[in-house]
């Protein structure tokens, strides 16, 4: 009986062990895909504001520009692939500064000892576009 008991709870402490490491691994992914799309983000330089004002300390960003430039960065980087259920949750321009949210489900490999509700994992990075 004793012997049985030890072995659920390390099967238990296996399993949860094993889903952590899979939610790391998909934050650790999600936060370098996230970093790669705000910089990539970063380039979408409105250019008529440019030829209107001149270029100053700051480079204004494009925020439709933006989009189409992080839709291009995890297409080009093949993201999709790299995580499932990939998704960019936003995507806002303030100035120079662009933000970009990004957010997946990890594949828990015992997924389905969680049947009410899948976590998600989700990851931000901000760039700046600056004049030196």
């Amino acid at each position: 009986m004793f012997g049985i008991g030890l072995s659920l709870a390390g099967l238990m402490i296996a399993t949860v062990s094993i889903n952590v490491a899979s939610i790391w691994v998909t934050k650790n992914t999600l936060d370098g895909i996230a970093d790669g799309a705000a910089l990539a983000a970063a380039q979408a330089v409105d250019v008529d504001v440019i030829y209107r004002e001149g270029v100053g300390n700051n480079l204004r960003l494009n925020e439709s520009l933006a989009r189409v430039r992080v839709k291009e960065y995890l297409k080009v980087a093949d993201a999709g692939s790299q995580i499932q259920n990939l998704s960019v949750r936003s995507v806002s321009v303030s100035g120079s500064a662009v933000t970009v949210t990004v957010q997946a489900q990890p594949h828990t490999a015992f997924g389905y000892l969680m049947p009410i509700s899948a976590p998600v994992v989700v990851s931000a990075a901000k760039a700046i576009n600056k004049v030196r």
